[in-house]
């Protein structure tokens, strides 16, 4: 069978004191049209390919979930798995956590033993922290370190305009540059917050909900790659739009109420050498 395995986007992201390691977080996050491929097949023998612009690890999300799912599921056969890549890796799409979570739910069903919902998500979430809420596959807060999904009843979908560097973000720099300069967000507030995001994201009201969006990690990025810092101000003065950066960078994006408003300025605004591509959220379809 062939699949898609769809990227997100973080529309609102804010990131508390880091607790034994880890950051807790609170995120208004939207699943989108922009997606991977991936192709499992049963065969004699495991195996794990990507065709792909970009070099990924002989250990990675897809041969860790195969593992994972024969030691804790009693996974039953042997799958020849193809990735096909779209979403580069370090541009803030959750591609390699959406890639963990597809093949897990298509192979769940070759499992003896089946875990109930929450054990399946506590199972990915031991691939990565994203991995949930790929799990889920729909428009979501996350909470806690991430790991946390609780589906949200928006039914408008947006549109958008995507940038996309030709060099990876790495996330846990950016995190620990973040700890460096002080940067710290109140979660509290945060989820306040989101409840006004949602009103408007229900009323399609897009300039009242670009005033209320913002990344907490955006500072620490643009401090570590000042280029996306230069190409975030280029773009807001070219389009008249507000631009954001999803999660820990680089992708950075506009939004629209209408596909027809958000391919108009896909034609006026590129950037040289990054990816500029239109995609809409998934979460309705």
């Amino acid at each position: 069978m062939i699949i898609s395995a769809p990227a997100k986007i973080n529309l609102f992201l804010e990131v508390g004191p880091p607790q034994q390691g880890f950051h807790p977080l609170i995120s208004f996050v939207d699943i989108i049209s922009f997606q991977d491929k991936i192709e499992i097949e049963k065969v004699k023998k495991n195996s794990v390919t990507f065709i792909s612009d970009w070099e990924i690890p002989e250990q990675n999300s897809v041969s860790e979930s195969l593992k994972l799912l024969k030691n804790k599921c009693a996974l039953q056969g042997e799958f020849d798995i193809k990735v096909f890549k779209n979403i580069p890796p370090g541009s803030g799409l959750g591609g390699g956590s959406s890639n963990a979570a597809t093949v897990m739910k298509v192979l769940l069903k070759d499992c003896k033993i089946k875990p109930n919902e929450r054990e399946f998500l506590d199972l990915a979430a031991l691939i990565g922290k994203d991995v949930p809420l790929f799990i889920s596959g729909k428009r979501a807060i996350i909470e806690g370190f991430g790991e946390q999904v609780k589906d949200v009843k928006t039914i408008e979908p947006l549109f958008y305009n995507l940038f996309i560097p030709n060099f990876p973000v790495s996330t846990k720099s950016v995190y620990m540059n973040m700890d460096r300069m002080g940067v710290k967000g109140d979660l509290t507030k945060a989820s306040e917050k989101i409840k006004m995001i949602l009103s408007l994201v229900n009323n399609s009201n897009i300039s009242n909900l670009e005033k209320l969006l913002e990344n907490r990690l955006s500072e620490s990025c643009y401090n570590l790659y000042p280029k996306i810092k230069e190409v975030k101000n280029s773009l807001e003065r070219s389009t008249g739009k507000r631009i954001f950066l999803s999660g820990s960078g680089g992708t950075l994006f506009a939004i629209y109420k209408t596909k027809k408003e958000a391919e108009e300025k896909a034609e006026e605004v590129t950037v040289k050498g990054w990816k500029s591509l239109v995609a809409c959220s998934v979460t309705t379809s």
